[in-house]
């Protein structure tokens, strides 16, 4: 009898669980938590995998190098054999250039 107990229990707590998640994923909105408790099972029982979903995501949110500055780019150049700092100026702005504008 305990046995019979058992499985209607077990079969009416796999209903529910089914019942859940199928209005969870319907439902449009957030996912829900137990996604992302099966996905740290992954980092368990599989981590190489879990470290590459992981490098994957991170290749969304990389921005792209910027290059080396050239000594053209560079306004403040310092000479520490002599001692002296060497600022370029910038050339002046035409007559009539936006900068001049209040």
């Amino acid at each position: 009898m305990d046995v019979v107990i058992g499985v209607v229990g077990g079969l009416v707590l796999l209903f529910l669980a089914l019942w859940v998640g199928h209005r969870s994923l319907g439902a449009g909105g957030p996912s829900s938590a137990g996604g992302n408790a099966l996905a740290g099972g992954f980092e368990v029982f599989d981590p190489a995998r879990a470290r590459a979903r992981e490098d994957l995501d991170s290749k969304e949110t990389e921005g792209e190098a910027l290059p080396a500055p050239n000594d053209e780019d560079v306004p403040v150049r310092v000479d520490l054999k002599s001692g002296k700092v060497h600022v370029r100026r910038q050339p002046p702005a035409p007559p009539g250039s936006s900068d001049d504008a209040p």
